[in-house]
């Protein structure tokens, strides 16, 4: 996704030294995605590596947001984050595993008390 990165302190009122980004659809525009708070930069092969957290999904207004930790891999040219991206491999294993399954019992079956 193409836009303008935005990263910068938050509000004074707020606790502590914290960062935010937000990803703009031009310099002083709208807000393409959700913004990441508590925002960490750090450059890796010359990709911008921003870790941070995403709010949102509130139900009410007294209810607190859902948070999402996010990562964000910002270049100028995608083709400078494509080694980058060779380095990170993702194994999702096997879904059916014993391991990974958490309905292991038969769900028709009567519970089972300790006792």
């Amino acid at each position: 996704m193409y836009g303008w990165l935005h990263y910068r302190r938050t509000p004074t009122d707020d606790y502590g030294k914290r960062w935010e980004a937000h990803l703009l659809d031009k310099q002083g525009g709208k807000g393409l995605i959700l913004p990441l708070y508590r925002a960490r930069l750090s450059q890796i092969d010359g990709v911008c590596h921003i870790v941070g957290t995403e709010e949102g999904g509130r139900t009410n207004t007294k209810a607190k947001p859902s948070l999402w930790k996010q990562s964000w891999l910002c270049a100028i040219d995608p083709s400078h984050a494509l080694p980058l991206l060779d380095k990170v491999c993702l194994d999702p294993g096997d879904p059916y595993s014993r391991e990974l399954d958490n309905l292991i019992e038969d769900p028709y079956e009567p519970y089972r008390y300790a006792g």
